[in-house]
């Protein structure tokens, strides 16, 4: 016969406790002794209890259950893999809640607004995590009007407060172009995606003040829109620098997208050392290049992303103001990309 699951009986006849005292210990109730909570929690842990998700859900509606929307596109053969490291540390972090991830997929043609509909309404999930965040995004909207637990990765313009976790792309920006400009450069693209979401607005709100802090037309600036992909980036780099033939930077909106200007780069037969062609990027993996090559990289790790939204997720649903869990995290800038292979601690 094979062993019977730990529960709470377990735990209290191990430590000669009520069932009940266990349970609010394991909830740390404030009407528990804090060394009591401790001993309770020190042999869940040693036993290796787990709450029965079933029975939670049948006594309080719960799934202790938390739902991030993946962006297909953006993990497919040309996607993105920092979401992976996201995800990974985000599970971690909803450990300690006894909380589990799920992950959902949004196609590339289906209304964004309809995976958050679908936890939603058949009860998949007490939360949910989605990111590619628009002004007026609808998602957010929805989740507000039905009091539906979410944390946003990346912001809004709404006027109802929500918690959020993004990037402060526009300082990066702004840096990003006034390095350029001090580096002599004057024609400079930049590859990002469709102007509705979010992050793009205030990237080129930071990039267009930093032209016009230095003294030139911000309209100088070329956009070249792009997916968040390796092929688009290769064909808008191509585009511009067969166009742009006086063009001599390129700021991209990702670390694929990146390497998708760097392949431009080759193909055209252009250097970035020989030619002095400014490249620069971000992202949230590390970047390591085989070649030698001069690239500036604003770097958040998404390690990091996923426990901050992890954290945020904690303390909206034990009753924290979204108000007070909005957190922006700045870019660390790399100029050499090599350290990545020393090991260095990013």
């Amino acid at each position: 016969m094979p062993a019977s699951r730990p529960n709470l009986r377990t735990i209290a006849d191990r430590l000669g406790l009520s069932v009940t005292t266990v349970s609010r210990a394991l909830k740390d109730g404030p009407e528990v002794k804090s060394d009591t909570v401790a001993k309770v929690k020190a042999a869940a842990e040693e036993i290796g209890y787990r709450p029965d998700a079933r029975g939670v859900m049948l006594r309080t509606g719960k799934t202790m259950q938390v739902c991030s929307i993946l962006y297909s596109p953006e993990v497919g053969d040309y996607g993105d893999p920092g979401f992976l490291a996201q995800v990974e540390s985000l599970a971690q972090g909803l450990e300690a809640d006894h909380y589990s991830l799920v992950v959902l997929a949004q196609t590339s043609g289906e209304d964004p607004l309809e995976p958050v509909r679908k936890v939603h309404t058949q009860r998949m999930a007490d939360a949910v995590v989605f990111s590619r965040t628009t002004l007026q995004d609808k998602r957010a909207k929805y989740c507000l009007q039905h009091d539906f637990p979410f944390v946003s990765f990346g912001r809004t313009e709404l006027l109802t407060p929500h918690a959020f976790v993004d990037h402060d792309d526009e300082q990066a920006a702004y840096d990003a172009i006034t390095r350029l400009i001090e580096d002599g450069h004057r024609k400079i693209g930049m590859i990002d995606p469709p102007e509705d979401l979010t992050f793009f607005g205030y990237r080129k709100r930071g990039a267009r003040r930093a032209m016009v802090d230095a003294g030139f037309d911000p309209d100088s600036l070329i956009w070249m829109p792009s997916d968040v992909s390796v092929r688009a980036a290769r064909e808008a780099t191509t585009k511009l620098f067969g166009h742009q033939r006086d063009a001599t930077a390129i700021v991209c909106a990702s670390q694929m997208t990146m390497i998708g200007a760097l392949e431009a780069l080759m193909e055209l037969g252009m250097d970035t050392i020989r030619d002095g062609i400014g490249v620069v990027g971000f992202g949230g993996m590390p970047f390591r290049m085989l070649s030698k090559q001069k690239l500036a990289y604003y770097y958040q790790p998404q390690r990091h992303v996923g426990e901050v939204l992890a954290r945020h997720l904690h303390e909206l649903m034990s009753g924290a103001n979204p108000e007070q869990l909005q957190t922006l995290l700045p870019y660390r800038r790399i100029d050499d990309l090599a350290a990545f292979r020393e090991g260095e601690d990013f």
